[in-house]
C-alpha cells in the first residue's frame, strides 16, 4: 500500500480511537497492521460469480442483470443500485489493525481493535479484538 495513504490511515485510526476512550491520560500506540484493500461484497456478486461473469467485465454485468430483472422485477432497484456501485468502485474499503496500550484503573493493557476505513481514510467501523484470536494470512 501507498506508505502516504498508510500514513494517513494511521493518524486517522490513532485519533479515532483515542476520541472513542475519552482521550486517556496513559496511551502509548504499539503497532499498526499493514493497511488491506478490501471489497464489500453484494448479493449480484454472489449471482455474478455463480453465472461465471467477472465484476470487472461491464457490459457482461449489465446483460446479466437486464436478463435477471426481467424473471425477478422485485430485485431491480436492488440489483441497479448494486451495479452502480460496482461500476463506481464504491463498495471498496480498507482494514487496520491497530494496537496500543492504555492505563484502566492503574492496571495497564494492551487492546487491538480491527478498524474499517473508507478510501478518504475515515473510520466505518471500529471493533475491539483484544481478546480475540486471528489467524496470520
Amino acid at each position: 500500500m501507498n506508505s502516504e495513504l498508510q500514513s494517513r490511515a494511521e493518524q486517522s485510526a490513532e485519533h479515532y480511537v483515542k476520541n472513542k476512550l475519552g482521550n486517556p491520560a496513559y496511551f502509548k500506540t504499539v503497532s499498526f497492521s499493514a493497511l488491506q484493500k478490501r471489497r464489500y461484497t453484494t448479493s449480484l456478486d454472489t449471482s455474478l460469480d455463480a453465472a461465471g461473469v467477472s465484476t470487472s467485465d461491464h457490459r457482461r454485468i449489465k446483460a446479466y442483470v437486464d436478463s435477471e430483472n426481467g424473471q425477478r422485477p422485485d430485485l431491480a432497484v436492488k440489483n441497479e443500485k448494486d451495479v452502480y456501485n460496482i461500476q463506481h468502485d464504491k463498495l471498496t474499503y480498507y482494514q487496520l489493525i491497530y494496537s496500543f496500550r492504555t492505563d484502566s484503573a492503574g492496571i495497564k493493557k494492551l487492546m487491538k481493535y480491527r478498524l474499517e476505513l473508507d478510501t478518504a481514510c475515515n473510520v466505518i467501523n471500529a471493533t475491539d479484538i483484544s481478546n480475540v484470536r486471528i489467524k496470520e494470512q
